[in-house]
């Protein structure tokens, strides 16, 4: 017959993508508080609509690079529960949990490198803007984040459906904060922050994955308060808290169904336990768990 040529559709490689996230779970310790009397639940609600560039190269020579660079946009939203604690309301009468709405935008970039098949390393470069977002009130940006991180992750693939991953993370937290309309900025968020998370994933079908973790952090913050004075926690008599140490421990599950290759639904649940080194802390030292469902829609072109 001589040759025989086919045609066939040249293989896409995508190099952008566009997603929105979105999980919807119930927070035990809503306002990360240390104290019995400010604890209590309520409805959280996070939303992430993120675009961004990420090439895949067909060079060998370069096959193993993963570079990325995008911008995320997060908004969380809070709603009633359970009852608001007495002292809360006494101090606030007009209270509602969704004072403490807030949105995040998040400009980033990082460099990945599977330096084999079962280490991957990564560095990162991103910004954390925090704005509030209450009904109640106009928009002010109160804190500004600037993380410089490095993260390894080794995975092992067992019996064919089983994995386990050991992931480490390694960050500088440069951060700014301005308390309230006409107060100076203050540094006192500055941290440096680790990360070490134990994982064990399985896969009984192709749709269908489970995962139980690990997480412990580790930070230390090493900013200082330019004016004691401006402290939002001041005027309540707390003590400054730029130099202090917390350890945070966090054990999960979750269940991650994707029935098609643009969309995936998960169900999850954690409980998480910080101490602070910091005597009286606002921040630092809480108990509290989280269950809910989330989704996930992505496109890549």
């Amino acid at each position: 017959m001589g040759d025989v040529q086919l045609l066939s559709e040249k293989e896409k490689q995508p190099w952008f993508f566009f997603t929105v996230d979105t999980q919807a779970f119930y927070n035990s310790n809503v306002l990360y508080a240390s104290s019995i009397s400010n604890t209590f639940g309520a409805w959280q609600i996070i939303t992430t609509p993120e675009v961004g560039f990420a090439p895949r190269f067909k060079e060998e020579k370069y096959s193993m690079f993963f570079p990325r660079l995008g911008f995320r946009y997060q908004f969380y939203s809070y709603a009633q529960a359970e009852p608001y604690p007495s002292g809360i309301t006494s101090a606030n009468p007009q209270y509602t949990v969704a004072n403490n709405n807030f949105r995040v935008a998040n400009p980033y970039a990082s460099l990945g490198w599977a330096f084999t098949d079962d280490l991957y390393l990564e560095f990162s470069f991103q910004g954390n803007i925090y704005t509030s977002n209450s009904p109640n009130s106009d928009p002010q940006t109160f804190l500004s984040e600037y993380p410089i991180a490095w993260q390894a992750t080794w995975f092992e693939s067992f019996a064919t459906i089983h994995s386990f991953s050991i992931t480490g993370r390694a960050s500088y937290v440069f951060a700014n904060s301005t308390p309230s309309p006409g107060a100076p900025n203050n540094n006192q968020f500055s941290r440096t922050d680790n990360n070490l998370t134990f994982s064990w994933g399985t896969n009984p079908t192709k749709e269908l994955n489970t995962q139980v973790y690990a997480s412990f952090r580790l930070a230390k913050y090493t900013g200082s308060d330019d004016d004691p004075n401006s402290s939002p926690f001041s005027a309540l008599g707390y003590i400054d808290e730029s130099d202090r140490l917390d350890f945070q421990q966090t054990y999960g599950a979750s269940i991650t169904w994707t029935p098609i290759e643009y969309l995936s639904l998960r169900g999850f649940v954690s409980w998480t336990k910080s101490d602070t080194s910091v005597p009286e802390p606002i921040t630092g030292q809480f108990e509290g768990y989280n269950a809910g469902t989330g989704l996930n829609l992505i496109y890549r072109f």
